[in-house]
């Protein structure tokens, strides 16, 4: 008998955002600026090198269109996957939880890659709402979405990538998000994406058992996600948390 294939999770941090709490943990620490990471997350195991999420733009242009971005060489993309033994020709499969310009830059990097993402993400990617237009650099607004030239695998739901990873399709920040259900050898971990950026969002508070961002599109949507992740995970691995990078490798 076969049994599922477990895999090892690295963080790979391509530099860090400077952005209010509260956009990242709805209605929480307004006006407290913190280090919001960008992360890319590196998946081994059966055989498979997957990356779920490629990271941001270059420093000049998230800081003249988004955020103030800080990136040392060592966090260049290229430099950042070597660091840990990998170049961007060995990883085969990409998948996109979103489409957000934070999130899905550098495909060009990956060539012999398949990218996942939902249908539905790639809809409302086309025409956002207007609130929405900038974070996928649309060109509703005359921008160019990074993701542009790239030819996508296109999901309707949940697919097994390989035996023991999930995409789930898992609306919340975005409608078309998903996130990344990990085998491990410490069950299930969740790569969430920014339905969690912060592990602060998982957490709660005294109000909520779980706490949104604060871009969503639908939050009912949001709170059934969180039901979604409840149910399935083990762990979870937040979108953006400096926390993540305290341990090299998951589990």
């Amino acid at each position: 008998m076969s049994s599922t294939p477990h895999y090892t999770i690295r963080p790979v941090s391509v530099g860090a955002l400077t952005i209010g709490k509260s956009h990242l943990v709805f209605g929480v620490g307004y006006g407290e600026m913190i280090d919001s990471v960008v992360l890319m997350y590196y998946v081994e195991g059966a055989g498979r090198r997957v990356l779920v999420d490629t990271g941001c733009c270059d420093v000049e242009s998230s800081t003249r269109n988004h955020y103030p971005l800080r990136r040392s060489p060592e966090e260049e993309p290229v430099k950042a996957l070597a660091n840990i033994g990998v170049a961007p020709a060995d990883i085969d499969t990409v998948i996109c939880t979103h489409l957000h310009w934070d999130h899905c830059y550098n495909h060009e990097l990956f060539t012999n890659a398949k990218f996942y993402v939902q249908r539905t993400e790639l809809q409302y990617a086309a025409a956002p709402h207007p609130m929405n237009c900038k974070a996928y650099e649309s060109t509703t607004i005359g921008m160019t979405p990074p993701f542009s030239k790239t030819r996508f695998e296109v999901l309707d739901g949940d697919a097994e990538i390989a035996p023991g990873l999930t995409a789930v399709f898992a609306p919340g920040h975005t409608p078309g998000m998903q996130g990344a259900a990990v085998n491990t050898t410490d069950g299930v971990y969740f790569i969430a994406g920014d339905n969690l950026p912060l592990y602060a969002n998982w957490e709660g508070n005294q109000l909520q058992k779980h706490i949104p961002g604060i871009n969503f599109v639908n939050v009912d949507d949001y709170y059934r996600t969180f039901q979604l992740i409840e149910r399935m995970a083990d762990h979870i691995l937040p979108g953006h948390d400096p926390k993540v990078l305290e341990k090299a490798v998951y589990p």
